[in-house]
């Protein structure tokens, strides 16, 4: 059968006698190398987070939130609990995992480190680590077509990519992007190859099932995307889609056997389980990439005229996720490649990718210079279905940089001439120069000596506890708090998401006069007095059933003090950093 489209393997060193040995063992001694040289830059990066290691951490309350389920899972397992739903927040009703981007296979890879130095060291290695592996895996797969160096610089430029530093600001689930380069290696073997597609199938199969437990977003998207790319391919290989559409098809049909397996329990959990959320769970066209982001400089890179990261701060959505950013000459450069290496198979499937992908990633409206123009776009119709409208399309931006890499890579490796490599890898170097991330702004926790300490004893086993500040997406200190204890009691509320009353998703539980009287005392819009006066307060305060009430450091704290003695009906105690309350009725069981 003939081979065509991405198999185009390098020249890296399969000859004979002592010259094929020598570059035999060049080649396995550039991984290490490579990895060793990846982990120090994202050391470097994360340097705060290193002096400070169990403190400072990186994305603010996303931060908490991904450092409670990495403290989550390997209590669930250790203790005979579903990993998958959780009591222990939002109390009574609990929390379906599964529609929280909980990270149940990064829990349970780094719950060594969780077990014997907490949920925050865990964090900082693992949002070190997300960039190295991803650009490490990136290089490994670029093997297959370069040589060292050039495949090098593809990894470089994928796993330190805007996208991936933004995600790095507390999404950990987006930050470890492994799987798409290993979705490109498995499908040509697949698709090109067409080698023993069973094991193919079996092995793509496992990936699937490993990121659905890191991330069904950047599943869902790199399903969308690979299916770009085969249309891609049978657009230009129109005569070779018959002789291999039966061994494709018939690796397609282990992997999704292989993946149904491995995925039915969390599966079940999410669709049929408790606490299952209904429509989508993202506004629809806010974080979207402007027409001009792809030029536009913003404040996660170290270079930048300031007129240009004002420009990109009027874009809508967080300012993490504008994440497509590659500047002029690299675009230039791109072009350049697409035009030249045209008829290289590899180059001629990224450039088309490339310019399509990017079209989805301005998602369902064109939006120019922050305002959206209401013109349509091909996003509009992928997010009626029942998945990607719960995808951000700016996040697509991973994509980009995956087939950028990979031309990039395919050019540095067929420059053969020394004086024309060494042109090309400047060329390259200063189109990169414009992506070199900024100083990477750190996060402090403050963890009162209460919740790691003996005093914590003091909680009745099985206790429900109301923690203040109460846990809401803008001010979630408190599920760090529980982790950092072992999880020994419950509480109401939780920055998660959950169904309100009709069903629908809520990154919070729903609003009751005791937790908004929390909140608003909390942030000084209203005093003690005044909440104390909101009509079904003392209702809303027994419904839950507590035992106990652990007031944290926080701003308005005489006025909290106010509120919960109050409500508590005595006054409590000051123990190791926290006010403590313990109350009368009997604990239940969580």
């Amino acid at each position: 059968m003939p081979v065509t489209a991405l198999d185009t393997s390098a020249d890296t060193g399969t000859g004979r006698g002592k010259d094929a040995g020598k570059k035999g063992r060049k080649r396995w001694l550039a991984a290490p190398a490579v990895l060793a040289g990846f982990c120090a830059l994202s050391v470097a990066l994360f340097w705060d987070g290193w002096t400070d290691l169990g403190t400072t951490i990186y994305g603010g309350s996303d931060a908490v939130l991904f450092s409670w389920y990495l403290a989550w899972t390997p209590y669930a397992l250790a203790h005979g609990l579903d990993p998958f739903v959780t009591h222990f927040l939002n109390a009574p009703d609990g929390v379906n995992i599964m529609w929280s981007t909980g990270v149940p296979l990064l829990g349970v890879l780094a719950a060594p480190i969780t077990v014997l130095a907490g949920p925050l060291v865990a964090f900082q290695v693992l949002t070190t680590l997300a960039p190295a592996l991803s650009g490490w895996v990136m290089f490994l797969v670029m093997r297959r077509w370069s040589a060292a160096f050039p495949a090098a610089a593809a990894g470089l430029l994928y796993g330190f990519s805007p996208y991936v530093i933004g995600a790095s600001y507390g999404h950990l689930h987006l930050s470890f992007a492994l799987f798409p380069p290993i979705l490109l290696l498995l499908l040509d073997d697949l698709l090109i190859r067409q080698r023993r597609a069973a094991r193919t199938g079996a092995l793509l199969g496992v990936a699937v099932a490993a990121q659905a437990l890191v991330s069904e977003e950047v599943l869902a998207t790199s399903a969308v995307v690979a299916i770009i790319a085969i249309a891609i391919l049978c657009v230009q290989h129109r005569d070779q889609i018959r002789l291999r559409a039966a061994a494709a098809a018939g690796g397609l049909a282990v992997c999704a056997a292989v993946a149904t397996v491995l995925l039915a329990w969390p599966l079940y959990i999410q669709f049929f389980g408790p606490q299952r959320v209904h429509g989508s769970i993202q506004p629809s066209d806010i974080a979207v990439s402007d027409l001009l982001t792809f030029v536009t400089p913003t404040p996660l890179q170290a270079i930048g005229p300031d007129f240009a990261v004002r420009e990109s701060l009027r874009f809508s959505g967080n300012a993490v996720e504008v994440s497509g950013y590659f500047g002029l000459p690299l675009l230039a450069l791109l072009a350049f490649i697409a035009l030249r290496l045209r008829r290289d198979p590899l180059v001629a499937l990224c450039g088309p990718l490339f310019a399509a992908v990017a079209v989805l990633s301005l998602g369902p409206h064109l939006h120019l210079g922050g305002h959206a123009t209401g013109i349509p776009l091909p996003w509009r119709l992928l997010e009626l279905g029942p998945v990607l409208h719960n995808a951000l399309p700016s996040r697509l931006s991973l994509y980009l940089v995956l087939a950028a890499g990979a031309m990039i890579a395919v050019w540095l490796d067929q420059a053969r001439p020394p004086r024309l490599r060494a042109v090309t890898g400047v060329v390259t170097a200063a189109a990169l120069v414009p992506l070199v991330p900024a100083t990477l702004l750190p996060f402090t926790t403050v963890t009162p000596r209460f919740f790691t300490g003996p005093q914590v004893d003091n909680l009745p086993t099985a206790t429900t506890a109301l923690v203040v500040p109460y846990p809401y997406p803008q001010q979630n200190i408190a599920m760090l708090w529980q982790a950092q204890t072992g999880f020994r009691f419950t509480m109401p509320g939780c920055y998660c998401t959950v169904p309100d009353r009709n069903g629908r998703s809520s990154f919070h539980p729903e609003v009751d006069p005791l937790n908004s009287a929390l909140i608003a005392v909390a942030t000084g819009q209203r005093t003690a007095q005044a909440a104390l006066g909101q009509p079904g307060l003392a209702a809303a305060f027994d419904h839950y059933h507590l035992n106990a009430i652990i007031l944290g450091p926080t701003d308005h704290h005489d006025e909290l003090v106010t509120l919960l003695t109050t409500l508590a009906g005595a006054p409590g105690r000051y123990v190791d950093g926290v006010d403590l309350w313990l109350l009368n009725s009997a604990p239940g069981r969580s």
